[in-house]
C-alpha cells in the first residue's frame, strides 16, 4: 500500500479534487442510510400513533425523506463527476510525470526494453492507475469513514446494537476484504504482468507484420499472442471467482448482521432501552449501512494488480540515468569548436564501438565524417549530444560536454539523427518543434533550403497544414528527412550535427538541398556524417572514420 500511495504523491496537487470526492461519497452513503431510517421510523411511529390515537407531527420526517432522497440524487451525480475528474487529473499528471523521468534516460537507457514495453507502460500501466484513486483510495477512505460514522449513529441509540454492527461492519469490511486481498495477490500480481506481456507481443507482430509475413512466423506470432491472452483470461477467471465468493461472504454477512441487529435492538426494547420505532430505524439503517462495506472488498482486491503496475512504472521510471548532468553545471562556452580526444563508446563493455577515437573541428569549419558502415559514424553523434557515456574527452568551445547541463549542451546543437522521427501532426508543428517561436519568413527560409517548398506548395493542397501520420507514415523517407532538416535549419544553433541529411532524396533534390546547405551553413560548425559523395561538397574537410581511429 505504501508504493501506491508514494506514486499518488506525484499528482498529490490534485488533492482538493480527490478529498471532494470522498467528501461527497461519505455525504452520499450518510444521505441514504439516513434516508432509510428516517423512512422506517416514521411508518413505524406513524402506525404506534394510529394505533394509539396520540397525535403525530408528520411534516418534519416527511420533509426530512424528500430532502435525503434529493441529497442522495444530486450527490451522487455530484460525486460521480468529481472523483473521475480527480481520476482524470491524477492520470494526467503521472503521465507527465513519467514522460519527464524517461527523457534523460532516451535513447541509451530504454533499449534493453522493446518500442512496445515501453509504450504499454507510459499508456496502459498508467491507465491501469486509474483504479489507484476511483477503486482504491477513494472507497477505502469513504468506506472506512462511513462505518466509523455508522457505529457512532447506532451508540447514540443503543450500545449493544451498535457493537453488534461495528462486529459485523469489520467482518464485512475488513476481515473478508483481507482475505480476498491475500487470495487476489499472486492472480493480480500475473494479471498485471501477462497484460504487459499481451501488449508487448500485439505491438511487436503489429510493428513487424511485414517481416512476420516474408518469414512464414505470423502464424507463431498469433500462437504467442493467443497463449498470452488465455493465460491472462484463466487468471481474471481466477480473480473473478475469488470475488464472487468475496462477494457472497459480504452478502451473508450484512444479513447476518441485520439478523444480529434484531436481536440486540429486541432485547434492548423487551428491557424497554429502546423505543419500538427506533429499532426499526436501526434494522433498515443497519441493512444501508452495509453499503459502506462494499466497496472495500473491490478496493482492497485491486490493490495486487494496481501494485504491479506500480512496479513496472517504477521499474522504468527510476532506473539510472545514462549520463547524468553534473551537480553543478558549468556555464555555457564562448566559442563553437569541437574537440574529440581518445573517446571511446561501448553498447556492450566486451564489444566496443569507438576506440580512441580524435578529432578536432575548429570554430566555423564545417566537417565530413565519413566510413564504413558499422564504423560507429553515428555513435559519435550520439556522444557529441550527450546520449550515451564516453570515454576520453569532448570539449565544446574548451569546455567538456560531460561539465554541461545536457539541455545547455543541446541548446547549441541542431541535429538531424539517423534515424529522424515526426509526430502525429502537421508539415508546420513538426517543423516548428525546431523553434516555436520562428516566424514567416524564418519557416519559409528553412523550407528553401531543405528542398521542402516546391514539394509542399505544387503537391499538397493542404499546405504546412497536411498531416504526416504517426511516425511520419504517411510521407516518404526522403520528404521525412527533409521536413527534420528543416526542423534543425529553423532552429538555427551554432552548431550543426547531419547524419546523413540527404539519404532517400533523389539526385536532383540531393544536389539542391547540398547547395542551398553549402550557403546556408557558412560560419557555423558542422560536423556531417555521410557514406554519399554528394554530401562531400559541404566540407572544408573529409575525414575517414577507420578502425584504427
Amino acid at each position: 500500500m505504501r508504493e501506491l500511495l508514494q506514486i499518488l504523491a506525484v499528482a498529490s496537487r490534485q488533492w482538493r479534487w480527490m478529498a471532494a470526492g470522498i467528501l461527497l461519497g461519505v455525504l452520499v452513503i450518510a444521505a441514504n442510510t439516513l434516508l432509510m431510517a428516517v423512512s422506517g421510523w416514521f411508518i413505524a411511529s406513524m402506525a404506534v400513533a394510529g394505533a394509539s390515537g396520540v397525535p403525530f407531527n408528520y411534516f418534519f420526517p416527511s420533509a426530512a425523506i424528500r430532502g435525503l432522497a434529493i441529497v442522495r440524487t444530486v450527490g451522487r451525480y455530484a460525486e460521480r463527476l468529481t472523483t473521475h475528474e480527480a481520476g482524470f487529473r491524477v492520470l494526467a499528471d503521472l503521465r507527465v510525470w513519467l514522460f519527464r523521468r524517461l527523457v534523460p534516460q532516451a535513447p541509451a537507457g530504454l533499449e534493453r526494453y522493446s518500442g512496445g514495453d515501453v509504450a504499454g507502460r507510459l499508456r496502459a500501466d498508467v491507465d491501469a492507475l486509474e483504479s489507484l484513486y476511483l477503486r482504491i483510495l477513494a472507497p477505502l477512505a469513504v468506506g472506512s469513514l462511513s462505518v466509523l460514522g455508522a457505529v457512532l449513529f447506532a451508540s447514540f441509540w443503543s450500545p449493544a446494537v451498535a457493537s453488534v454492527l461495528l462486529v459485523f461492519l469489520l467482518v464485512a469490511g475488513l476481515l473478508l476484504p483481507l482475505w480476498g486481498r491475500q487470495l487476489a495477490a499472486a492472480p493480480g500480481g500475473q494479471s498485471a504482468e501477462l497484460a504487459g506481456e499481451l501488449r508487448n507481443a500485439v505491438t511487436e507482430g503489429l510493428l513487424g507484420a511485414e517481416e512476420l509475413i516474408l518469414l512464414g512466423a505470423a502464424e507463431l506470432q498469433a500462437q504467442r499472442v493467443d497463449d498470452f491472452s488465455a493465460r491472462l483470461v484463466a487468471t481474471q477467471d481466477r480473480l473473478g471467482a475469488i470475488a464472487g465468493l468475496i462477494q457472497a461472504g459480504s452478502i451473508a454477512c450484512a444479513g447476518s448482521g441485520v439478523v444480529a441487529v434484531l436481536l440486540a435492538g429486541g432485547a434492548a426494547v423487551s428491557q424497554g432501552e429502546l423505543p419500538g420505532p427506533s429499532l426499526v430505524m436501526l434494522l433498515l439503517f443497519a441493512a444501508a449501512a452495509f453499503e459502506a462495506a462494499g466497496p472495500l472488498t473491490v478496493a482492497l482486491q485491486s490493490i495486487p494488480a494496481a501494485a504491479q503496475s506500480v512496479r513496472r512504472i517504477r521499474a522504468l521510471a527510476d532506473a539510472p540515468e545514462p549520463v547524468p548532468d553534473p551537480a553543478i553545471p558549468s556555464p555555457l562556452p564562448s566559442g563553437t569548436g569541437i574537440v574529440f580526444h581518445d573517446v571511446g563508446c561501448a553498447y556492450d563493455p566486451a564489444l566496443p564501438v569507438l576506440q580512441r577515437f580524435s578529432l578536432g573541428v575548429g570554430e566555423g569549419e564545417r566537417v565530413a565524417l565519413t566510413g564504413p558502415s558499422g564504423i560507429g559514424k553515428s555513435t559519435v553523434a550520439e556522444v557529441l549530444l550527450r546520449f550515451r557515456a564516453y570515454t576520453g574527452s569532448i570539449a565544446v568551445g574548451g569546455v567538456e560536454i560531460s561539465d554541461m547541463a545536457g539541455d545547455d549542451l543541446r541548446g547549441l546543437i541542431a541535429a538531424v539523427p539517423q534515424r529522424p522521427h515526426l509526430f502525429n501532426g502537421t508539415i508546420r508543428e513538426n517543423i516548428l518543434l525546431g523553434n516555436p517561436a520562428a516566424d514567416r519568413e524564418a519557416l519559409n527560409s528553412a523550407m528553401e533550403d531543405a528542398g521542402l517548398a516546391d514539394w509542399i506548395a505544387g503537391r499538397l493542397p493542404q499546405g504546412l497544414e497536411t498531416p504526416v501520420g504517426e511516425g511520419g507514415s504517411a510521407v516518404s523517407g526522403g520528404e521525412a528527412r527533409r521536413i527534420a532538416l528543416a526542423r534543425a535549419l529553423v532552429k538555427d544553433a551554432p552548431i550543426l550535427l547531419l547524419d546523413e541529411p540527404t539519404e532517400g532524396l533523389d539526385a536532383a533534390t540531393e544536389r539542391l538541398v547540398v547547395a542551398r546547405l553549402a550557403e546556408r551553413t557558412r560560419g557555423k560548425t558542422v560536423l556531417v556524417i555521410t557514406h554519399r559523395p554528394a554530401c562531400l561538397a559541404l566540407a572544408d574537410r573529409v575525414v575517414l572514420l577507420s578502425p584504427r581511429s
